[in-house]
Parts: C-alpha cells; sequence; structure tokens
C-alpha cells in the first residue's frame, strides 16, 4: 500500500477515534476517565499521517531530481497493458477502500450497549467485596423511611456480604431487566473496570407481586431489602419490589 493511503487511513481512524469520544459513543466502549485518552490518540494518530504524508511528499521530488541527473538519457518505453491488477497505479488501490469500510461504520452505526443477554451468560451470584464491612458508609448511616439511592453493583454485593447494615431499608435501584428463570427477573447492570470486553453483570433478583417489565427494559425499582437466595454457587442479592417505574436508559449504561 503506498504511503499517502496508508496515510489517509490512519486519519480516518483518528477522526473516527476523536468522533466517538465528542459524541459520548464512547461510553458504550470504555469508562468516562477515558474521554480525554481516546481524544489524544485520535488527535496524535491524525497528525502522525499527515506529517508521514507531508514528509513523503517532499521526498519525491528529491528522488526524482536524483534519478534524472543519474540518467544516461536512454529511456526504455514498455507498452502500458492497461492492467494494474487491482493496485490502481493512477489512483487509490480498490482495496484501500475496503480497510475504511469498518472505520465508516463506527461513526455511522450506533452501537448498544451490553444488556439482558450479556447478563444472561453470567452467574448472578454476589462477589466477595475487597472493603471490609466496617468501611461501608452505610454501617454508619441512620436509619430511615426514605429509599436510599445505590448503585446495583453495590447493593448486589453488599446485600450479600452487609446484612446486618441493609436490613430494614428501602432502596432505590435502577437499572435494565434481565429474564430469570419461572417468571423471575433482575435488576441489572454492567460494571467496567477498564472497557467492555471486562464487563461484569450485577444483578439484584425482584421479588413482590410486581409483573415482570419487558427484557432489556430500564426501570427504578424501590424496596426493601430481602434475605439473598441461596444457590450451589452462591448466593444471590434480593429485593422486595413495592414500586416499578420504567425510565429511559442513563447515557452511560454501565456502572
Amino acid at each position: 500500500m503506498r504511503r499517502n493511503v496508508a496515510g489517509l487511513v490512519v486519519v480516518f481512524v483518528g477522526a473516527a477515534i476523536v468522533q466517538l469520544a465528542i459524541s459520548n459513543t464512547y461510553l458504550r466502549y470504555v469508562k468516562p476517565g477515558m474521554r480525554w485518552m481516546l481524544l489524544a490518540a485520535g488527535v496524535i494518530l491524525i497528525l502522525l499521517a499527515v506529517a508521514d504524508v507531508l514528509a513523503d511528499t517532499r521526498r519525491k521530488p528529491a528522488q526524482q531530481h536524483d534519478d534524472g541527473q543519474h540518467d544516461d538519457g536512454q529511456h526504455d518505453h514498455e507498452p502500458h497493458t492497461g492492467d494494474d491488477d487491482g493496485h490502481g497505479h493512477h489512483g487509490l488501490p480498490r482495496a484501500a477502500w475496503l480497510l475504511l469500510i469498518p472505520v465508516f461504520a463506527l461513526l455511522v452505526v450506533d452501537p448498544p450497549a451490553l444488556g439482558a443477554d450479556a447478563a444472561q451468560r453470567q452467574s448472578p451470584v454476589a462477589a466477595k467485596p475487597v472493603a471490609p464491612k466496617n468501611q461501608s458508609w452505610l454501617a454508619d448511616s441512620a436509619q430511615s423511611d426514605k429509599p436510599v439511592p445505590l448503585a446495583v453493583r453495590d447493593y448486589a454485593i453488599w446485600a450479600v456480604w452487609e446484612k446486618d447494615s441493609m436490613k430494614g431499608r428501602n432502596f432505590q435501584l435502577t437499572g435494565f431487566v434481565t429474564p430469570g428463570k419461572n417468571g423471575s427477573w433482575y435488576v441489572s447492570r454492567i460494571g467496567l473496570t477498564c472497557c467492555v470486553a471486562d464487563g461484569t453483570a450485577f444483578m439484584v433478583e425482584a421479588r413482590g407481586d410486581q409483573p415482570a417489565p419487558a427484557k432489556n427494559q430500564w426501570v427504578t425499582v424501590t424496596g426493601e431489602w430481602a434475605e439473598p437466595t441461596k444457590r450451589q454457587d452462591g448466593d444471590v442479592a434480593a429485593i422486595t419490589i413495592t414500586e416499578v417505574r420504567q425510565v429511559t436508559p442513563p447515557t452511560n449504561q454501565y456502572e
């Protein structure tokens, strides 16, 4: 592939990265804190590609001048067959345009965030928290009838491993609906450590008389802590729901 074509491809890649970061679409792939790194990476790619193409353009006249000085004045003329074997000697290689298809797809296609299908492939069992129990802000907070807004990933862990601080409290969780077995369902969120490649599903079993909303429907539920569900592979957090409200998905759908 010629240098100017390679540079063009890199420019489009850099532009796609910048567009993702500016439009908040990057939140479908990585954590919010990585926005500025994406912007910097995109700008650097564009600058390096442009600099490389300009340097290559300056080298060509110098090379042609040197070749002319060593020319003995005899020229061998070979007939042009008109067949460039797809390399496009008089234009951009046709195959090069195929490299731009994934780049254009990033700019045009708005990929959905991970949802119920990804959550169903993982276990709802709560992982043991890293922080000791006495470091939980719930342990020292006053009891109240007012629902406590809590991240699904925090509730999914604390409801199992910090029962004493969770009992008798009302909570408010926002997440998407993941169907379970035998009519059960979960309030779920995907948590990221770095990017979607390491996405982990955090799931809270919904109990009560409230009917299950549609799969992947975003809801805000209010309810009281419930005793976790016992399973052979561990315990699953649960909440007895008193209210279910359908909501629009947040800009950042990961936790």
